[in-house]
């Protein structure tokens, strides 16, 4: 295992670019590295990417200090990072999750992108001290991997391993995020692969209508640009602005380490100190998110020739730290099963219709269908929520759909990748990994007035996106004037990939029972 001496030697030798070289060995750049096309887009104020910087290392070991901990979670700051581990005596993986919080509301339209590439780039193209060939090789002579993840709220690496190989995983996990190599080959297979996932989408209805409903409802909004960014700000991005972007995700005041396996904790702390718990503090913090207010609803179409139409809208919903979200989330549960048992079953007016909500920091709830009679379908589906703003639902159905939530909770947990995703919202997003176990308490303890009102407060000023025929989505559907209604193109739907850690995508599999 390396030793925090050589680990800074090692990062003045990873950083690679003259400037950095002469900024870890005290000199100046010499005459011939005058600034080039790539130094002026990073200083370009419409491309807030910062100057790749030295890695920079506090002097000698970092302070540890013990946290709030629980039966099966400790809680140690190592410097100035933040350490949660869940000890999990049940299996042998270990999974650790690097996280920096911020996600889209650092973007801007001319990077959009930047992030989930520079981290692609950062986990999948090896390393200064080992080339990406023996990077990968190793990693699979132990079964291990090491993998990245870009969110609207917070992105990272990863590593998954065994206790028996955790230190070797370990060591090129740290050498993935704190010395990277960029090869060209790397980020160019990676930018095709993104560029590609991006023209996808106007091939995909589903994908287009949900990155067109997600344009319309987050538009002037810092999730306005996303994190898969589009053909033009990804193909633009150069070797050297995802080298400055990934570098300055390292600012460990805004970063959160959350590992869930059986191993000894004291070691996990060692391993930290030696490495990630060495970053100086940076004196930053994460963007901040804005509140989104719609006061009317909307519409957006874009015209396609299809067998039939797809159609998506977004409202306002409680985040995670916010006292309505579990009755929310019930409610959304309730809603989904109401609406495929009479749009669906009863009705037989679509195959697919679904109702969920977001986890995010500004979050949102969905109605979903497909349909070739909207006309038909849409009324049926806001006659269902207007039941459920009308009338309470019984004790007996609430029960019904609080079990089946619970049980699928729990199953759901059964990973320890989904335990420490579970760990870091809660942390991130939902006031502190502690409100984790008080999130069931607060499930168990909704009412049926308390789903009547939330569908009250929240289910309304839906803003709606429809791929398919205009002539079948008057705006009087939605109640919106017919001049009111936004003609789409699909080039203008930038797109991003479903988020699997949120309900965000449209759910076609039939309700829970």
């Amino acid at each position: 295992m390396m030793n925090a001496s050589n680990l800074w030697m090692r990062s003045c030798v990873a950083l690679g670019a003259a400037a950095v070289v002469a900024a870890c060995s005290g000199g100046a750049p010499t005459p011939d590295e005058t600034p080039s096309e790539t130094t002026r887009s990073i200083a370009n104020a419409d491309r807030p990417i910062p100057e790749l910087r030295e890695l920079s290392f506090i002097e000698g070991s970092p302070e540890i200090t013990e946290l709030e901990s629980s039966e099966t979670v400790r809680v140690t700051q190592v410097g100035a990072l933040k350490v949660i581990h869940r000890i999990t005596p049940a299996n042998q993986v270990v999974v650790a999750r690097l996280i920096t919080e911020g996600g889209q509301a650092g973007l801007t339209e001319s990077i959009a992108g930047i992030e989930r590439l520079a981290l692609g780039v950062a986990a999948g193209g090896g390393t200064m001290s080992t080339p990406k060939d023996a990077f990968n090789a190793r990693l699979d002579g132990v079964g291990a991997s090491v993998g990245s993840f870009a969110g609207a709220d917070y992105s990272g690496m990863s590593m998954r391993s065994v206790v028996e190989h955790f230190d070797v995983t370990w060591e090129l996990f740290t050498q993935a995020v704190l010395e990277p190599a960029f090869p060209e080959e790397e980020v160019e297979l990676q930018r095709t692969r993104q560029i590609a996932s991006i023209e996808s989408i106007k091939d995909d209805p589903d994908a287009l209508v949900g990155e067109a409903v997600g344009n319309l409802y987050f538009r002037n909004h810092a999730y306005e640009n996303r994190q898969i960014g589009t053909v033009d700000s990804v193909s633009a991005l150069t070797t050297e602005e995802l080298k400055a972007w990934q570098r300055g995700l390292l600012e460990p005041e805004r970063m959160l380490l959350v590992v869930v396996g059986n191993i000894d904790h004291d070691l996990l702390v060692e391993r930290v100190a030696e490495s990630f718990g060495r970053l100086s503090p940076m004196d930053s913090e994460a963007p901040g998110v804005a509140e989104v207010e719609h006061t009317e609803p909307a519409l957006e179409v874009i015209a396609q020739e299809l067998p039939t139409n797809y159609i998506m809208g977004y409202f306002e919903a409680p985040a995670l730290n916010e006292a309505d979200y579990p009755a929310m989330l019930l409610a959304t549960r309730y809603l989904r099963d109401r609406l495929f048992e009479e749009v669906r079953t009863r009705r037989n007016l679509t195959y697919a219709v679904s109702a969920g909500m977001a986890s995010r920091k500004e979050n949102f709830g969905y109605l979903y269908v497909t349909a070739t009679d909207p006309a038909a379908t849409l009324p049926v589906m806001f006659a269902e929520v207007e039941r459920l703003q009308d009338e309470m639902v019984s004790d007996a159905a609430l029960e019904k759909i609080r079990n089946v939530f619970l049980t699928g909770h729990y199953m759901s947990l059964q990973t320890n990748a989904s335990q420490a995703g579970m760990l870091a919202d809660h942390e991130l997003l939902g006031g502190g990994w502690q409100e984790a176990d008080a999130f069931l308490d607060a499930i168990n303890a909704v009412t049926p007035a308390d789903i009547q009102r939330v569908a009250q407060v929240y289910m309304n000023d839906y803003q709606f996106a429809v791929v398919g025929n205009p002539e079948a989505v008057p705006g009087e559907l939605f109640g919106v004037e017919s001049d009111e209604v936004e003609a789409g193109q699909t080039e203008e739907v930038v797109g991003e990939e479903a988020d699997t850690s949120d309900e965000s995508a449209p759910a076609e599999a039939e309700p829970e029972s």
